[in-house]
């Protein structure tokens, strides 16, 4: 019995199917998130993958980054294979205000750089004091002596 199945007998009522999406995560290849609330890049670490062997699209709110790489013969590496070459799939589910400016590969390093867009009318707007108004409003009244 392993942790899945510990956990689903504390579920009672939930269909199996409702748990096999916990076993599917993957962890390849690994990434980082970096940025703030207005910009921010991912990273990926791709080792031995070039641009050709990347696909790289946003689609309807969904960064998708996908990489296929040809497989080496067991001739290519005889002594020893420890860099993994199998393809994956990766999906970022993005904000409505996410943008995606660029993916560059450097050194075994995937980035793809993004910033916030939020339209000029879901930007908050501030609202003068009405307070502020009414007591210059008064000031003058008092020194016009009206």
């Amino acid at each position: 019995m392993n942790e899945l199945d510990i956990i689903r007998n504390h579920f009672l009522g939930y269909h199996n199917n409702f748990f096999d999406n916990f076993k599917t995560v993957s962890t390849y290849p690994p990434y980082n998130i970096r940025g703030n609330e207005e910009k921010g890049v991912i990273e990926m670490a791709l080792a031995g993958f070039t641009k050709d062997d990347l696909n790289v699209e946003v689609k309807e709110n969904t960064l998708s980054i996908h990489g296929c790489k040809d497989k080496m013969t067991t001739e290519d590496y005889n002594i020893h294979k420890g860099i993994s070459d199998r393809s994956f799939s990766k999906k970022f589910q993005l904000h409505k205000h996410i943008v995606v400016d660029n993916a560059e590969l450097k050194d075994g390093l995937l980035k793809v750089s993004y910033h916030r867009d939020i339209p000029e009318a879901e930007k908050p707007k501030t609202i003068k004091s009405l307070r502020k108004e009414l007591t210059a409003k008064m000031k003058s009244r008092i020194l016009n002596g009206s």
